[in-house]
């Protein structure tokens, strides 16, 4: 049988094109899928963007507020430290919650947040919105510290009304480092309030020269001797050379103010000698230990032995800044061990400079000028006894400036930080002497009220926590 073959093409013709019409709405299909899994990849991606950069917002975010551990409201901090590092509308996403909470020492601080993106295809498929989420955890993990806080306890500041900002700030600073914790974990602070001398304490004798303790001349020194003592000669005020019985020039001289017209205290009536001694204020000093401030604490693991002599702080007396700062050094020197007693003897501190793990800090604040008044007795006794090389006030204040120079340069040489505060606005000299003191400009510190006084102690306190992003 033979088949026409103009009928056969044609037949043929008809059947490719019936073909065709067929497929197009599959291929029309598969195009579409084509476009919405691209479209659902370029959402995914943007997505992904996002989350990282809201991830990085958010580790930004807890180092910064870690480093504020004295906020009462962490979150808000988060929040606004997010919005900081995650620039609005990136993207087209919208941060809509960040959570910042804090375990009970603020130790661990467990941050959330969560953005919601608007989708540039899937919207075709009824998704218009995507949500995106970060979480981050920031450990604050204090490593081992010794401190000494070098505080002015001069009469200006009781004059200023000072004392009482002071005593905050110095407290906030011990509540950021040992957290609601009774007891430091490789933590130790000490505190020297200073004046025109430092008081070491009436138990420390052994560093003391022998004859001052029992002045012939005056049989009431001994039992009237309140804890300070005089700075050591020929460079030793300026060294943590330890005191040493076998060594004369290395022991301190017990500081003992004369009785004068300045300092009236041994009064004579019918032929017999009386005291009349009392140390009430800044302006009531009569005595041997006029003008002698608080005694020292020595380092200690125990917060409660930290604001017991934060509290005990009473200001009176002129500025020798340069003996409180020597004063805390020679507290961080490990060639002092097994001399402090108490504590220290038990914990074998201070330990070595450089010891692993371990820094050694020291906080220096003052609201005044090195002051030498000529009519005041003091760590290097009177102006006119010439101990400083000169009997001019403005020459021998100059001496003063140049060796807490000198002692800031040591301790910074050994690996000590030294942060320094300049309070209400001293002298622009005694301010450039006090940055050129510490560590680098960032440890200097103006603060012009007890406002500024206690930000700067808090941000202190929080520069000497060490932070890291854990999760």
């Amino acid at each position: 049988m033979f088949v026409n073959a103009r009928r056969f093409w044609a037949v043929s013709a008809r059947f490719q094109k019936s073909e065709r019409a067929a497929a197009a709405p599959l291929l029309g299909l598969i195009f579409l899928i084509l476009i919405g899994c691209i479209g659902i990849a370029i959402d995914t991606g943007r997505s992904m963007v996002v989350k990282a950069r809201l991830t990085n917002a958010l580790d930004a975010a807890g180092l910064a507020v870690g480093a504020r551990v004295a906020t009462s409201d962490f979150q808000a901090d988060a929040r606004k430290f997010v919005a900081a590092n995650f620039k609005a509308n990136y993207a087209g996403a919208t941060v809509t919650e960040v959570t910042a909470t804090a375990n009970s020492d603020k130790t661990v601080i467990s941050l959330n947040a969560t953005a919601t993106m608007p989708t540039a295809f899937m919207k075709l498929f009824g998704t218009p919105l995507v949500t995106v989420k970060a979480v981050s955890e920031v450990t604050r993990a204090s490593t081992g510290l010794e401190l000494v806080m070098v505080l002015d306890n001069t009469g200006s500041m009781e004059i200023s009304s000072s004392m009482p900002g002071l005593k905050a700030a110095a407290t906030s600073l011990v509540d950021i480092l040992f957290g609601d914790n009774a007891t430091g974990k490789n933590l130790y602070v000490g505190l020297v309030p200073f004046s025109q001398a430092v008081n070491v304490g009436t138990l420390r004798t052994t560093w003391v020269t022998p004859s001052s303790l029992l002045a012939t001349t005056n049989p009431y020194y001994p039992v009237q001797w309140t804890g300070c003592v005089e700075e050591r000669a020929a460079s030793l005020d300026q060294n943590d050379d330890p005191p040493s019985a076998t060594s004369g020039n290395t022991l301190f001289k017990a500081y003992y103010s004369p009785d004068s017209g300045w300092n009236d205290w041994i009064k004579s009536f019918w032929g017999f000698s009386y005291l009349d001694i009392a140390y009430v204020d800044y302006i009531t000093q009569r005595g041997p230990g006029a003008y002698c401030p608080s005694t020292v604490t020595p380092l200690t693991a125990t917060k409660a032995t930290v604001i017991s002599g934060i509290n005990n702080m009473k200001a009176a007396g002129s500025t020798l800044i340069n003996v409180g700062a020597v004063w805390g050094w020679r507290m961080l020197s490990p060639s002092w061990r097994g001399l402090w007693g108490g504590d220290m003897d038990t914990l074998k501190l201070p330990l070595k400079y450089g010891a692993k793990n371990m820094s050694k800090a020291v906080v220096l604040m003052t609201d005044g000028e090195n002051s030498f008044s000529p009519n005041n007795y003091t760590a290097y006794g009177y102006l006119s006894d010439n101990r400083l090389g000169s009997t001019d006030q403005p020459t021998a204040e100059g001496v003063l400036d140049a060796r807490l120079t000198s002692v800031c340069t040591s301790m910074k040489a050994k690996g000590i930080f030294v942060y320094a505060v300049a309070f209400n606005n001293p002298s622009a000299a005694t301010k450039q002497l006090l940055q050129n003191c510490a560590t680098g400009l960032t440890y200097y510190f103006d603060a012009g009220d007890s406002v500024a006084l206690k930000s700067a102690f808090q941000t202190i306190g929080s520069s000497l926590s060490q932070l890291r992003v854990s999760r």
